[in-house]
């Protein structure tokens, strides 16, 4: 099993967390435990364009 980083805010969203993860390779993922969901993002910046289009919601404090 890989390790990820948490890359960006995370957003409370569907009653879970949504956020951007890059794993050990440079890859990025935009991920959404309510949704369930897992996109790849061929970047940092296609990752935070689809983190704020399809996973709006109130952002948590670190």
């Amino acid at each position: 099993m890989s390790t990820r980083d948490i890359v960006s805010n995370q957003y409370r969203h569907a009653g879970g967390v949504a956020r951007v993860e890059m794993d050990a390779a440079g890859h990025y993922f935009v991920t959404c435990s309510g949704c369930r969901s897992e996109t790849y993002a061929a970047g940092m910046a296609p990752a935070l364009g689809t983190l704020v289009r399809d996973h709006p919601g109130e952002r948590i404090n670190d």
